[in-house]
């Protein structure tokens, strides 16, 4: 994805609902998936940290 180190965490959501459908958790693993999978590369780290903290803010409450 072009820019994405221009983007805030919303409007990351935003654009990966928009490129791979209404669930943000999974359109944000998605791009993360779409980059080169490399722990290293500044892309994919944006996109797994902004996924765990989707993942986490959904099981909040839970037992």
């Amino acid at each position: 994805m072009e820019e994405w180190e221009l983007l805030a965490e919303d409007e990351a959501i935003e654009t990966a609902v928009e490129l791979h459908g209404k669930d943000a958790t999974t359109s944000v693993a998605y791009c993360a998936l779409g980059t080169s999978g490399n722990r290293e590369d500044p892309e994919y780290r944006f996109w797994i940290t902004l996924f765990l903290r989707l993942v986490k803010r959904d099981h909040v409450g839970w037992a």
